[in-house]
């Protein structure tokens, strides 16, 4: 059998082609018309949604009517008064509503409390449609309810909204709506001509229509629109195909309301879709056939020209396979004229890939190389951070930059760090032969040098250049710099590379990597590994460096906070020696004559009241600073400690013209606490709001308590905190600007310890003001304690101390020590006096006392070697021992217990309790344990 020739073959291709392009046609058509109806189904659903959009649109602007109202304070009354005045407002609601009926004013129960068609009605008249109002009750949410025939036989429909007060549905407000506003918003709709819509209430009834609406108001949907109803069981939205209730097929499309259970259901006639599928039938199947038709005919037109093409493409393969020389012809069709000069250069491409093929593999083979070379590098660097991370010890992180690069890299590796002159110091000579290293380091340590010598340490830190030579190269040894050309020919050098070394864009130094005996050369790649491994070692250096600063730096100011201590503990002692003589001088005024100079003894009594205060903040805040602070906490009622706090800044707030409101609850509020630490916080907001206050503006105390903590709240009508101090506030030595005469004193500490002891009492504390000349208000939260607050039962009376007691006064201040004894003389003691420890051995040899007051910091032998000389003498064992000293930290009273003392007190003393310490320890059955201030 004849094969086909290549026309026919074309022929059958073409027709093979136009087949299957027809079949794909036909299905284009056919997904063409489903499309197209989609599109019409997707018009009619869009149609119907916007229209139940707008509908629902009117009933949520009936809501928001009736929201408004709801929340009026007529609403809420129960008495009938109010609620005339409620039912005016609906009337005036109802009248800006035509298409409503009427307003009512539901109870819960369903009876009518008043109509704006009528009076409060108050007959017991029950609401229509009680299945709305009973959803509302449940809800508490708005609700439209079923149309429904009212008393006059007319069509309505109720919308109802909650009246919500306390939590709980007080009344139902129900606005009575005509149906004919359904039917108005569906007129004002833009809906296609023929298409007809209707609005169904949740019960399935006709509320309007777009066509003939009173004949089908209230009647039920077709039955074939109910099917398609039921048939959406939760879904908001569905499309088919229905027989209205004129009997008309239609495409439906039905859509739910947001707002309710309505449904807007919405008909387009079947015809128009219909003609629209048959027009486009028949314009795209004639379209289709004629473009079938032009097809074949143009399949068969270009047969033709292939053919002779073809003919002849044959004929040159033809002379290629027999060696001879092969010409390429035009044919006209550009792929058989390429295939034709294929053909003729066939031969030198094959040439040519072969020999591209071996450069290929060449190439490969290189890669190979440097990628095995770069996997190399970047282990190492790996390997050099790992080692050097480990220490940051300067030592052991040059051993480990030694072991990194010999023998590995380099035959020696030299590092040269600058110290803090700048001054390069030598730090490591390291070479894989200890005997060539030390020789090596011998030479350098006698060398300086030039920054101009290209090569050197001191050029590589002047440039910030790297160096690398390999000295086998022409005349590469003679170019280098007399020196280091030297330093080379000595130690038969053969390689060299010299980098800076640079940390955080810091130059600490230079590092040197040099070959001899295994005479390697350095290639760019070696000399950028060098550089990298500079750098990490740069880094792991400056680590070192950064280390040590820091440990001087730490060492520096623990040597600054000591001298601190130090210096405030001396500032205390110095500023209250003067303060004892000054405080006894006016105590032995008073007991003179207690009507000479009043004035002047008060002003001169708050001014050393004041500076004790600064001294004793000051030493406050040193302890709270340096974590020395310790609190005694015990079970207590803040009660006590606010009562406590008033009575000690009584003589602050007397300048006042009234003294400050406090309000403290029935009960008791226990706390945790210390009860002098935390009298001292409420103490120093008093004293603040004094100090800030003129006489007549007021301060306030008020306390208060929480589920979990107490509050503390003083407040006051004084200068206020500017809006850019208050986050300050509570900062050390922090204040506002004040006038020359700083009639509000202080250091700016009072604040501090009171935030410091808050916290230490596991509260806070917060400051807030409206501004200058707005007051403050400083709120202290603690939290509650559980325990019960400790009770301090009174001890019984103690009969009257008449004894005269012999005492011995001990102090360098003779200014104290004369006033003093002086105060004790009028007391009726008698006094023996010593400005020294050596005199005061002296007189307890000779006299004999009840009891010595000692000064602790005495020149020469000081008052704790003093007591303990006492206490170690038989005799003299059994007096009472009190320190009276300007030192008056914590530390000092404990130093003064040990060394025997019975008790300690600061100066300036209460001398008052100092006298009682002392008739309780002279008196009977003394309990020998040491008491404090």
């Amino acid at each position: 059998m004849r094969a086909p020739n290549l026309s026919a073959r074309l022929l059958l291709v073409a027709s093979a082609a136009l087949l299957p392009l027809a079949v794909v046609c036909g299905f284009a058509l056919d997904g063409l018309l489903k499309a197209q109806r989609d599109q019409i189904q997707t018009t009619t659903l869009g149609v119907a949604r916007a229209l139940a959009t707008a509908v629902d649109g009117e009933l949520r602007l009936t809501v928001a009517a009736l929201e408004a109202l709801a929340l009026t304070e007529p609403l809420g009354a129960t008495e009938e008064a109010g609620l005339v005045d409620a039912m005016l407002l609906a009337k005036a609601l109802r009248a800006s509503h035509a298409d409503w009926r009427g307003v009512l004013l539901l109870a819960p129960d369903g009876k009518v409390l008043f109509s704006t068609e009528g009076a409060v009605t108050g007959s017991g008249a029950q609401a229509m449609e009680p299945g709305s109002l009973a959803a509302v009750v449940r809800t508490q949410k708005p609700v439209v309810g079923l149309m429904v025939k009212g008393p006059g036989g007319n069509l309505a429909f109720p919308v109802r909204v909650p009246v919500v007060r306390d939590g709980a549905v007080r009344y139902v407000l129900t606005a009575v709506v005509r149906p004919e506003a359904i039917a108005d918003v569906l007129a004002r709709q833009r809906i296609p001509d023929g298409w007809t819509v209707s609005i169904f209430d949740a019960g399935k009834s006709r509320v309007a229509r777009s066509r003939e609406d009173e004949r089908f108001r209230g009647l039920p949907p077709s039955e074939s629109l109910l099917q398609m109803l039921q048939l959406m069981q939760g879904r908001n939205e569905y499309v088919g195909t229905t027989r209205n209730v004129d009997g008309t097929w239609v495409q439906t499309a039905v859509a739910r309301l947001e707002f309710s259970a309505w449904t807007a259901a919405l008909g387009a006639p079947r015809a128009v879709a219909d003609d629209a599928l048959q027009r486009t039938v028949i314009v795209y199947g004639f379209g289709l056939l004629v473009s079938l038709l032009v097809g074949g005919l143009a399949s068969w037109w270009m047969s033709r020209s292939i053919t002779r093409p073809i003919a002849r493409l044959q004929q040159s393969a033809d002379a290629l396979g027999l060696g001879r020389p092969v010409t390429a012809q035009a044919s006209g069709i550009r792929e058989v004229d390429a295939v034709a000069t294929a053909l003729v250069s066939s031969a030198d491409h094959r040439a040519q890939h072969e020999l591209e093929r071996e450069a290929l593999l060449a190439a490969e083979r290189k890669a190979l190389t440097t990628a095995q070379a770069a996997q190399e590098r970047l282990e190492r660097l790996a390997g050099a951070s790992a080692v050097l991370s480990r220490s940051l010890e300067e030592a052991s992180t040059l051993e480990a930059i030694a072991a990194i690069i010999v023998p590995a890299v380099g035959d020696l590796c030299r590092i040269d760090l600058l110290n803090e002159d700048g001054v390069l110091e030598r730090k490591l000579t390291h070479h894989f032969d200890p005997a060539r290293s030390a020789q090596i380091a011998s030479m350098v340590s006698t060398r300086t040098a030039s920054p101009d010598a290209q090569g050197s340490f001191p050029w590589a830190i002047a440039t910030g250049r790297t160096f690398l030579r390999n000295l086998d190269e022409p005349n590469a040894i003679q170019d280098l710099d007399p020196q280091l050309r030297e330093f080379a020919q000595a130690f038969g050098i053969t390689a060299g590379c010299v980098v800076p070394l640079v940390a955080r864009g810091r130059t600490i130094g230079a590092m040197a990597v040099l070959q001899d005996e295994s005479r390697r050369r350095l290639r760019p790649a070696d000399g950028a590994l060098i550089g990298e491994l500079a750098q990490r070692a740069a880094l792991a250096l400056d680590n070192v460096r950064l280390l040590a600063e820091a440990r001087n730096a730490q060492n520096r100011a623990e040597v600054a906070s000591r001298t601190k201590d130090e210096f405030l503990a001396m500032l205390g002692h110095e500023l209250r020696n003067p303060l004892a003589p000054i405080s006894l001088a006016l105590s032995l005024i008073e007991r003179k004559d207690d009507k000479a100079f009043p004035r002047e003894r008060q002003i001169i009594e708050r001014q050393v009241r004041h500076l004790s205060r600064l001294v004793d903040d000051l030493l406050d805040i040193s302890r709270i600073v340096s974590g020395k602070i310790v609190l005694r906490p015990e079970p207590l009622d803040l009660r006590d400690i606010v009562a406590k706090a008033i009575e000690l800044t009584l003589p602050a707030l007397q300048t006042k013209d009234e003294m400050p409101s406090i309000s403290l609850p029935a009960d008791p509020v226990p706390v945790t606490g210390d009860p002098l630490r935390l009298a001292q916080i409420v103490c120093n907001l008093l004293n603040n709001a004094a100090k800030f206050t003129s006489p007549s503006q007021r301060i306030a105390l008020a306390l208060r308590t929480t589920a979990t903590e107490a509050e503390l709240v003083v407040a006051d009508e004084g200068v206020g905190i500017p809006p850019a101090l208050l986050p300050h506030v509570f900062e050390r030595f922090v204040q506002a600007e004040q006038q020359l005469q700083r009639a509000g004193g202080g250091l700016g500490l009072g604040l501090a310890i009171a935030r410091s002891l808050t916290e230490l009492h596991g509260g806070s504390i917060e400051a807030r003001s409206a501004g200058p000349d707005q007051g403050s208000t400083f709120t202290v939260r603690l939290p509650l304690s559980t325990a019960s607050a400790r009770v301090d039962v009174a001890a019984p009376a103690r009969e009257p101390f008449a004894r005269t007691l012999r005492l011995l006064l001990v102090d360098d201040n003779a200014d104290a020590l004369e006033s003093l004894a002086e105060w004790f003389v009028l007391e009726g003691h008698q006094v023996l006096t010593a400005g020294n420890a050596e005199d005061a051995l002296a007189l307890l040899q000779s006299e004999s006392v009840d009891g010595g007051i000692f000064d602790l910091g005495l020149p020469g032998m000081s008052g704790y070697d003093l007591a303990r000389r006492v206490r170690a003498d038989d005799r003299l064992g059994e007096i009472a021992l009190l320190a009276l000293s300007g030192y008056g930290q914590e530390s000092d009273r404990s130093k003064a217990l040990e060394a025997g003392f019975d008790g300690h007190f600061a100066k300036p003393a209460d001398l008052s309790k100092l006298l009682v310490t002392l008739q309780q320890l002279l008196g009977p059955g003394r309990a020998g344990a040491p008491t404090g201030r």
